[in-house]
């Protein structure tokens, strides 16, 4: 990911939602949420939700949200760069849930209490997990900046 940093971070975003949509399996399953982070994006184009059709929106979503998250670096730098993908996480699924839950009367994205805790940390939490591999695969400094580094810190003794 040397070259094309936006595609990189968009992988990134679209690989992030596996463990967060087996997450909300498992929390489904427990009876805490009544839709996987995966049904809730394909609420945007039917009403009911279909697993299937979330496989696809899950991945736009999660990518879209890191790719602002990139874009964002550079107006906010890339300091705490899980924390702030954490709070980039829990806006976009919040968008998804107020836009078209709430606006679009989608009684289906109406949530208890609890279920909007565990989502909300859900997506959170894929912010940050995003923010972990975005500093570490498109924002690592290179061996030659640290060799630099040290050999400048060494000798302006």
């Amino acid at each position: 990911m040397k070259h094309d940093k936006p595609l990189g971070a968009i992988l990134i975003g679209m690989i992030i939602v596996i463990p967060l949509e087996i997450i909300s399996l498992f929390f489904k399953h427990l009876g805490w949420i009544t839709v996987t982070n995966g049904e809730a994006c394909s609420m945007m184009f039917i009403p009911e939700g279909s697993w299937i059709l979330g496989l696809y929106a899950l991945p736009s979503v999660g990518g879209l949200a890191i790719f602002m998250l990139y874009q964002l670096t550079k107006i906010i730098g890339t300091d705490y760069l899980p924390v702030k993908g954490f709070i980039i996480g829990m806006a976009a699924k919040a968008f998804v849930f107020v836009i078209f839950g709430t606006l679009a009367k989608n009684y289906h994205l109406i949530q208890t209490p609890l279920g909007n805790y565990v989502i909300g940390f859900n997506s959170g939490f894929g912010g940050f997990l995003g923010g972990i591999l975005m500093k570490k695969y498109l924002f690592k400094e290179s061996s030659q900046s640290i060799k630099v580094k040290r050999y400048s810190e060494n000798h302006d003794k």
